[in-house]
């Protein structure tokens, strides 16, 4: 019988501590990181520059709400202006705030 108590605290000890070590990793790995502004402007400079190149852009640092029909979601809003037929023209763009995708493009 002491060897099964000698036994037994270790093992208890250790499955506790891989339980707990567990359920620790997969929060970490379920949890979701928002996209940052700086790289959801890049990756949108980066497209609009496979055209034409641009002349300026700017995104803000703060989420807004955004609803598009039944979509609703926090979004990061921007802007690009580039040259096309010798005007400045400008878009505004608004991209989704946790995957960095763009939601919605237009042409001012």
């Amino acid at each position: 019988m002491k060897t099964f108590q000698a036994f037994s605290l270790p093992l208890t000890l250790g499955m506790l501590f891989g339980f707990t070590t567990s359920i620790y990793i997969n929060k970490l790995t379920r949890q979701k990181k928002k996209a940052t502004p700086q790289k959801i402007l890049k990756k949108v400079k980066t497209a609009f520059q496979k055209e034409i190149p641009i002349q300026g852009a700017w995104i803000n640092t703060f989420t807004q709400p955004f609803q598009k029909f039944a979509l609703k979601t926090d979004v990061y809003c921007g802007g690009i202006s580039r040259f096309e037929d010798h005007q400045l023209i400008q878009y505004r763009f608004w991209a989704d705030a946790k995957t960095g995708g763009v939601i919605d493009l237009k042409r001012l």
